[in-house]
């Protein structure tokens, strides 16, 4: 019986990887695209721009448990004398990390790697380089967030067209427009070290495991195992941005179109053989973010970020989304299609629609309730590389309708007019797009407090 499940296992990895084989535009995509990532990643940290840590600012609180696997030292004591300070917070009685773990799990194939080198180079050149944070490990961390990028873009691209039913055309528009029209791109290479490539590439694996998993369950073949993975995926995600966690909110209203079907959702979900494991295993997952607390401040639960609070009251709608400064559509303003594509959506109301947009709606309200709502240092709102999925879904949904609205009328009809105008403004986007993340990472762009003379300087770079 194992053998035979062997089997069929190895017989559906195969299958997929001949699917992904016959789509060669994508695989064109993903490779020059991470060409282009890992260029950028030396051009800018070695041959030109910087000559500073690539691990570094947040990405270094989350990277920084990986050394402390070397030395055994979970006070981070060793740090002191390093090129990047750590600053613990005091909470429940003790000093924490404020950043989870999330990270430095997903990062850790690659920090082994670095390691396994340096060890061997230690030892065949008596040098010393296996200290958890010599140029190797940090260039690792960069190359892991683009294969990270790579493989969740994979699973965004499946998801479009497998389960969601686009064109492949379709699917591949949205993924080139997502990685080039947003900052999607910088934090898969420049910035891979912080967390949001990670849950990019999270948020898409949950919502192909999602769809895969409830196609399966209409003919009853899904097992124990199989529904354990959902509270494994929760987990991972909660590790890595703890307010994430509200993405399960698509696995909670999936295929929930009214009241009728919310209750056959509610029924569904709540039975025990459904959601114990998932409980369960979500519990076990999170158990070493629980374990460092616990050896931290001698508490199970800690709010590791001290005095930095929400602010539920008053949030930052208008800047978060519109503002200069940091304001989510305002740099990357190819994002507003999936605005159009949620009102255009909106009658369907297709199996994954509810849940996206009610996710939308809160994690928009939590992150600009943040005090620091626009994220400090960053290029445009980087949070929302998390969700980046979302935006996607409701792309694919608008480039779909004009796709088959223009094949119906033809060419030169009103629908082929506002596709080709659709196209020449996500064009016109990926270049400004890509003129500013060059800004960014020469200087001209600040980190933070940008303002109109920013985009005067931007545009002054070009003449």
């Amino acid at each position: 019986m194992e053998e035979k499940r062997s089997k069929i296992g190895e017989k559906g990895i195969y299958t997929l990887v001949q699917r992904l084989w016959r789509e060669k535009a994508l695989i064109l995509f993903l490779v020059a695209t991470a060409f282009l990532m890992l260029f950028s990643i030396i051009w800018v940290y070695h041959t030109k721009v910087l000559n500073a840590p690539k691990v570094y600012s947040d990405g270094f609180g989350y990277y920084v448990y990986l050394p402390a696997l070397i030395y055994g030292d979970f006070t981070f004591g060793f740090v002191e004398g390093w090129e990047h300070p750590l600053k613990l917070i005091p909470a429940a009685g003790g000093l924490v990390n404020k950043y989870p773990v999330g990270v430095a799990v997903m990062e850790s194939p690659f920090f082994l790697a670095a390691h396994l080198l340096s060890l061997l180079r230690d030892a065949l050149t008596g040098s010393v380089t296996a200290t958890g944070y010599t140029n190797l490990y940090q260039y690792m961390v960069l190359f892991g967030g683009v294969c990270y990028w790579i493989a969740g873009t994979v699973l965004l691209y499946l998801l479009l067209k497998k389960y969601l039913g686009f064109s492949g055309r379709v699917a591949l528009l949205t993924c080139i427009v997502i990685t080039y029209g947003t900052n999607l791109f910088h934090y898969a290479s420049y910035d891979a070290c912080f967390s949001h490539v990670y849950s990019y590439f999270l948020f898409n694996l949950f919502l192909y495991y999602l769809c895969w998993y409830e196609e399966r369950d209409v003919e009853n073949r899904n097992r124990l195992w199989q529904t354990c993975i959902f509270g494994f995926l929760a987990g991972l995600i909660f590790m890595c941005r703890n307010t994430n966690i509200l993405f399960v909110l698509t696995y909670v209203f999936y295929g929930v179109k009214d009241w009728k079907t919310w209750k056959a959702r509610m029924v569904r979900i709540l039975m025990p053989a459904r959601a114990v494991p998932i409980l369960l295993t979500g519990c076990v997952t999170i158990f070493p973010q629980l374990l460092y607390w616990h050896t931290a401040t001698g508490h199970w639960f800690a709010y590791s970020y001290g005095d930095e609070p929400f602010y539920w009251l008053a949030p930052q709608l208008g800047n978060f989304l519109f503002s200069v400064r940091k304001g989510l559509f305002f740099w990357s303003p190819v994002l507003l299609l999936a605005l159009v594509g949620m009102v255009t959506a909106c009658k369907a109301k297709e199996k994954l629609y509810t849940g996206l947009v009610i996710f939308f709606v809160l994690i928009v309200y939590v992150s600009s309730a943040w005090w620091s709502w626009y994220y400090g240092g960053s290029f445009g709102q980087r949070v929302a590389v998390d969700f980046m999925c979302l935006f996607a879904v409701f792309i694919a949904v608008l480039l779909d309708r004009l796709e088959r609205e223009k094949k119906r009328e033809g060419r030169k009809s009103m629908a082929g007019l506002l596709s080709g105008a659709v196209f020449v403004y996500c064009g016109l986007c990926i270049v400004w797009n890509l003129i500013c993340m060059a800004a960014y990472w020469y200087r001209v762009l600040p980190s933070d407090k940008a303002d109109w003379n920013t985009i005067k300087d931007i545009v002054g770079m070009l003449l």
